[in-house]
Parts: C-alpha cells; structure tokens; sequence
C-alpha cells in the first residue's frame, strides 16, 4: 500500500483495535514447498508488532521475511496502522540451525492495515506479498501473551518441526502442550528451540501441520519482543 492514505482496502463499519498475542495464518503449499505468516502484536505495554513470513522450498532451502518497524492507531480508534521501517530476509538450510542475514532493504513505502476480524482473529491487509484482499490470521484459543506460540509445520516418526517469532523467549524447563483446531490439548516434550524455530518429540496422538504449540516458562514470564 502507497502512502496515499486516501486509498486503501474497503474496511468493514464494525472492526475493532485487535487484542494482544500471536497470530497465525494458515501453512500454504507451493510446487516446492510451503510458507506461513505470523503477526506478533503487543499494545498491553506499548505498541509493537512484528510481521513475519517463513518459506520452505527446495530452491531456498528455509527463507524468512521479517518486517519491523512503527504502529499507530488509526484516527476513528479502531484499527492499527503498521508502517515498516527495515525489511531482513534470513536464511538456513534446516530448521534448528541457527540465521544468517542475507539482505535488508528500506520498506517504509509500504503501509498495512490490522484489525480484529473475529473472536482470535485479524485481518492484515495488504498482504506481505502485496495481496490486495490482505490475509486472515487466528490465534490459538489459550494463548495469552505470557504463553509462547508456534505452529507445527512438519511431523516425521521421530520429530516435529514448529515456527514461532518468540521461540528464543523459551527457556529451559518450560512446559509445553499441543492445541488441536477443536481446542483440544496435548502435553509434549520439547527437544530444542533455536532462535524461530523449535523441535518437539513427536507422540503419536495425530499431530498435523497447522496445529499449535504452547510454551509456558517456569516463571511464567514470557518477554516481548524488542524492536
């Protein structure tokens, strides 16, 4: 979206300021891959948020877009606007490694839209990849901002592979418990988290990808991040 405030999507009449958390959109298959996009809000405090996009191909190995930069609430006090200021592209050839910059670039030309669409639910729009219907993301039914999310993007027999932009907030000792779409909950044991991405030892109680993944530290203390 140009700079052009006077322009922009057709924002319903009844939207409202979303609730702090993490949101996640849904896992969308490519010939080669998949991606996935996760919003982290938090305005309890201050207003921050945090846009990013996870790729997985063949061609780019794992490739992650994160967007930073300043929100503000609109004028009519019912939805945000999200203007980045640095966009990062990361790089790694498998999860658990750790990543490595490989460009950044100014981004500020680029504004998007957030509101609360639904109960867990924001509309972002545009979308990061200039989508002009923009992208509905939910959260996980118990999370909270003193809990961790992730999403489950790969199970194998041995190992399931999650995504989530506060991975690095885990800390040794945390509990952690599986979130089915029905609301259903799972305890799990987690292996490892390394910066974005985690490793959880895979049960056999039907894990897909798509499904969450809660942390809850000893000390119940979950930081947000720092921009």
């Amino acid at each position: 979206m140009e700079r052009n405030q006077t322009q922009g999507p057709n924002i319903p009449f009844l939207v409202s300021l979303p609730e702090s958390g993490e949101y996640f959109s849904e896992i969308k298959k490519i010939p080669t891959g998949f991606y996935v996009r996760q919003v982290y809000l938090n305005h309890s405090s201050k207003l921050e948020l945090s846009i990013s996009q996870l790729t997985v191909s063949e061609a780019k190995n794992w490739e992650e877009i994160r967007f930073e930069g300043k929100l503000s609430i609109d004028e009519s006090g019912k939805y945000f606007r999200f203007r980045p200021r640095l966009c990062r592209i990361f790089t790694s050839k498998n999860p658990g490694d750790r990543w490595t910059l490989t460009r950044a670039y100014e981004c500020d030309h680029y504004e998007f839209l957030i509101w609360k669409s639904g109960n867990g639910e924001i509309r972002l729009v545009p979308g990061p990849e200039g989508e002009e219907g923009g992208l509905k993301l939910t959260s996980p039914r118990s999370g909270n901002p003193s809990r961790i999310a992730a999403i489950v993007l790969k199970v194998d027999s041995l190992i399931t592979s999650v995504w989530g932009m506060r991975l690095s907030r885990v800390r040794s000792g945390a509990s952690v418990y599986l979130e089915k779409q029905d609301g259903r909950k799972i305890d799990l044991k987690s292996l490892q988290t390394v910066e974005t991405t985690g490793e959880i030892k895979t049960e056999k109680q039907g894990v897909v990808p798509g499904d969450f993944i809660l942390y809850t530290n000893p000390s119940g203390d979950a930081k947000p991040l720092a921009l």
